[in-house]
């Protein structure tokens, strides 16, 4: 037979297997689908959520209080000196006058604006990266305590270090998640074949008594396997897709108090698409070891 022919006998025989038991197959595909549509959904939150980052300070911030009467030009050298250190992004210079401003503006008191002694120092605000470690970060508070001209020095390096620990275990989490998924899924397809094998094992030995190849008996199950990660897959897409969409509009609202936008939306067709044929090759493969292993048995 031409690799061709092969290829067709082996989607009629996958065909004959799924039919023989259409349950298993139906369950299997539904199982797959529930343990992929959770991490799917949780990746379209985190890439749909990511353009926050440029919405909301996340990075960690450290306040120099200058002393009083510091000339405009030491300051400017301070903000230059202080931009160079390791992990600053920004220094901003916030001048007395319009701290006062901003405070008079905040409590509704016009008269703050009119003192003609301002009690306020001029203020320096280090914007720190969002990536930057806790350690370095207690580094620098630490560092910039000593430079001239510096009253007091204000940072809540102990929010940064449970920020960072709790993206980190996140993180962790999400790879965690994951990895049990794939595995899940491998062990749905290794149960569905061996549903499959149960109800095939004598034709596999008559198979093997007339010298079939162990690729061609294999094919038609890793087909099966392959379809059903596929079938699977797409309908975790389809799934996660309609959470988002019923989400979508509460999120929204919620973003919207904290003066931000977020819109819900799935990933990339493209990148679903990777994903099904991810899927089914991973199916194919489970399935195909799975029957190879179950044919050693036969010999």
């Amino acid at each position: 037979m031409n690799p061709l022919a092969v290829r067709a006998h082996a989607v009629r025989e996958m065909v004959r297997l799924l039919r023989r038991r259409p349950g298993s197959f139906v369950l299997a595909v539904l199982l797959a689908a529930a343990a992929f549509t959770i991490p799917l959904t949780g990746a379209s939150i985190a890439r749909s959520a990511a353009p926050l980052a440029d919405q909301l300070p996340l990075g960690p911030e450290i306040n120099l209080f200058l002393a009083p009467a510091v000339p405009a030009a030491e300051i400017r050298q301070l903000q230059s000196r202080l931009a160079g250190h390791p992990g600053v992004i920004q220094v901003e210079w916030i001048t007395r006058d319009s701290a006062l401003k901003t405070l008079a503006r905040r409590t509704g008191n016009s008269a703050l604006g009119e003192l003609k002694d301002n009690p306020l120092p001029d203020a320096l605000v280090v914007t720190m990266s969002a990536q930057t470690p806790p350690d370095q970060f207690e580094q620098a508070v630490s560092d910039m305590r000593g430079l001239p001209r510096v009253e007091t020095v204000v940072a809540d390096t102990g929010w940064h270090r449970k920020v960072t620990t709790l993206l980190s275990a996140a993180g962790a989490a999400g790879a965690v998640v994951g990895i049990l998924a794939v595995a899940l899924l491998a062990l749905i397809v290794l149960a569905s074949v061996q549903l499959q094998l149960a109800s095939s094992a004598d034709e596999m030995w008559v198979l093997r008594l007339v010298g079939a190849d162990t690729r061609f008996i294999v094919r038609p199950f890793a087909y099966a396997g392959a379809l059903t990660l596929g079938c699977g897959i797409a309908l975790a897409a389809g799934l996660s897709w309609a959470g988002l969409e019923a989400a979508a509009p509460q999120a929204a609202d919620l973003a919207k108090l904290y003066g931000v936008e977020l819109a819900l939306e799935p990933l990339p067709l493209r990148w679903l698409v990777a994903a099904t044929v991810g899927a089914a090759i991973l199916g194919g493969v489970t399935a195909a070891l799975g029957t190879r292993w179950a044919l050693r048995s036969l010999r």
